[in-house]
């Protein structure tokens, strides 16, 4: 193993266990059934989806629309362009988790389903797609989007007609300044990544370094933070270079020359999914890890480590989550998602999953699915989710949790790359006080 240096709400704050509970609390690998989609492997390619509305209970795709009786979930994937893998696996997440809630009877008694859409990566069809989820298809909660454009525009959307909704994304201002009390957020945010990697690499690297990142809100954020926490954390900062790419860019040949050519001692790279796995193999090409260490706050997804291979081997990146973490809560996730979908969980599939039970719980202890009775139970919930103890803070509906960092190293337990995790920062010191996260409920 890896080193790893609407009713009233009841009672007080609960902890729930992975092997324990109710609704949210069930691991049970003998009760996973059929795959629920393909690991993705794109990511920078169309992987599949034309946007038609799937409903997956317990995991298997139906022609089904919702049902009167049960629970509708309704899920956001970027099925096609450059998030399509880390899409079908935040699907697989979701589906394991909705196959095990249903195997522990459901919420407070009732089978959930899930109904999934392709928002294409694009705002205005993500903001679509969550109405149509609301309005046709009768979903009482919403979860995904990947992109952080899609899920401000779904937060905007959800807050405006009342409903729960729990993004994966990191832009800071989902639970910043642009925060909404229906939204809960699990997904470690970009400045609690900044927050724990910036100290650490300018500690360890220096503090000349380069900065590209992808030309939209999550990479501008990423971009944002990091250099605020390296100069907080440090005197003598000096940002060498800042590039930008559009999302989806497919050559990053110029940025790598003119990174190459600078006196950074590092770059942090702002990319995601298929441009953060073209710029690695393409900086492996071009020579630029011989004297240019990699940063970057995702390059530890299992997506890009397997996209990308031997290129990303050697550089570092903080981890939001990582198949090998030695934890009992996490050896048995892993567990129930390999034996339902053939492969280890990535990043994507662990956020989709949490962010399903975490919900269920709250139903759970709402005794239904009423927003106002959601919101009221879950920041009252403490979940030992597979990275650590994590609950939504009041002030923001942020997550905490512990956030590390690591270098990606030879493959260890399985065919792809690893992590070696070389620091972990507590849940409390990886996250900005309330006071200054500009959010106003």
């Amino acid at each position: 193993m890896p080193r790893n240096t609407g009713s009233d709400r009841g009672g007080s704050r609960r902890t729930f266990l992975r092997t324990v509970g109710a609704a949210g609390a069930v691991a049970l690998a003998g009760c996973a059934g059929g795959g629920g989609g393909s690991d993705g492997d794109g990511g920078g390619s169309d992987s599949g989806g034309s946007g038609s509305t799937e409903t997956e209970s317990g995991g298997t795709a139906t022609d089904a629309g919702s049902s009167d009786a049960g629970i509708t979930l309704g899920a956001l994937y970027p099925l096609t362009g450059p998030y399509g893998g880390l899409a079908q696996l935040m699907r697989q997440g979701n589906n394991l988790a909705v196959e095990q809630i249903n195997g522990n009877g459901g919420i407070n008694g009732t089978e959930v389903e899930i109904v999934g859409e392709d928002t294409q990566a694009d705002p205005q069809t993500g903001n679509q797609k969550a109405r149509k989820l609301i309005e046709d298809d009768g979903a009482d909660v919403l979860f995904g989007a990947i992109s952080s454009a899609v899920g401000a525009a779904v937060a905007d959307y959800a807050a405006e007609v009342n409903v729960p909704y729990y993004p994966v994304v990191a832009a800071d201002q989902i639970t910043g300044e642009n925060c909404r009390r229906t939204t809960f957020r699990y997904t470690t945010r970009a400045t609690q990544m900044a927050t724990s990697g910036a100290p650490w690499a300018v500690d360890r690297f220096g503090t000349n370094f380069w900065i590209h990142n992808a030309d939209y809100l999550w990479g501008n954020s990423v971009a944002n933070a990091w250099e605020r926490e390296a100069r907080n954390a440090a005197d003598g900062i000096n940002v060498v270079g800042s590039t930008t790419s559009q999302l989806g860019a497919s050559d990053f040949s110029s940025y790598i020359s003119e990174i190459a050519a600078s006196d950074a001692e590092w770059v942090l790279t702002g990319l995601n999914g298929g441009d953060a796995v073209n710029f690695l193999k393409q900086a492996q090409s071009y020579g630029l890890k011989n004297n240019t260490t990699i940063v970057s706050p995702v390059n530890s997804f299992q997506f890009i480590r397997r996209a990308a291979g031997e290129a990303a081997i050697g550089t570092f990146a903080s981890i939001r989550y990582f198949e090998g973490f030695d934890s009992e809560v996490n050896q048995q996730f892993v567990s129930d998602f390999t034996e339902m979908h053939g492969s280890a969980p990535d990043a994507f599939a662990h956020d989709g999953w949490t962010n399903v039970q975490m919900y269920a719980l709250a139903a759970e202890q709402a005794g239904g699915t009423g927003t106002d009775a959601v919101i009221d139970a879950q920041p009252d919930i403490e979940f030992e989710a597979p990275m650590g103890t994590t609950r939504y803070r009041e002030c923001d509906h942020q997550a905490i949790h512990p956030v590390s960092i690591g270098e990606i190293v030879e493959p260890a337990d399985y065919e792809w790359p690893s992590m070696d995790v070389l620091q972990t920062v507590s849940s409390e010191d990886a996250i900005q006080p309330c006071s200054d996260v500009g959010c106003e409920f």
